[in-house]
């Protein structure tokens, strides 16, 4: 009896290291499309882009530069990033990865590739490594939406 409880309960394990595993290795930009979850969009539309924009400033500002008429710094300059081929922003030196991953910059994209960079673009050279808490992303993602000349749609 006590066998067959240990191998009831391995299988259990198993199966769900396994789910996490699968929820965690979907695949880079390359080869993936992500889609948000219906509760990630719900936190995306009542998301703050004014808390966005203070989380922007604590950890992108560094790199990035934000504003209409701004430039490139150590990151590219992130002004219309939505709707953007991945890679393309003249006048930037990009990463062959991030150059070549042929992905479009969406809410979807974005999202996943700021939950964790290196499983979305690996071999990019930004040393970020990402946003694991959902509100942060979300706040952060509504204000990325508003710095563009066409905000697009809340989903």
């Amino acid at each position: 009896m006590k066998s067959g409880l240990n191998y009831a309960v391995a299988v259990v394990l198993l199966v769900t290291a396994s789910l996490a595993w699968s929820a965690e290795e979907e695949g880079t930009l390359a080869e993936y499309q992500p889609v948000m979850s219906e509760e990630f969009k719900e936190m995306l539309r009542n998301a703050s882009p004014d808390a966005g924009k203070e989380s922007f400033m604590r950890k992108c500002s560094s790199c990035h530069d934000h504003k209409q008429k701004g430039g490139h710094g150590k990151g590219p300059h992130l002004w219309n990033i939505i709707g953007r081929k991945a890679g393309s922003m003249p006048g930037f030196t990009y990463s062959d990865a991030m150059r070549n991953s042929g992905h479009t910059w969406t809410l979807d994209t974005l999202n996943y590739y700021l939950t964790k960079t290196d499983r979305a673009v690996p071999g990019r050279i930004m040393n970020f490594r990402g946003i694991r808490k959902d509100s942060d992303r979300a706040e952060l993602l509504a204000f990325m939406r508003m710095i563009n000349d066409n905000p697009p749609p809340l989903p």
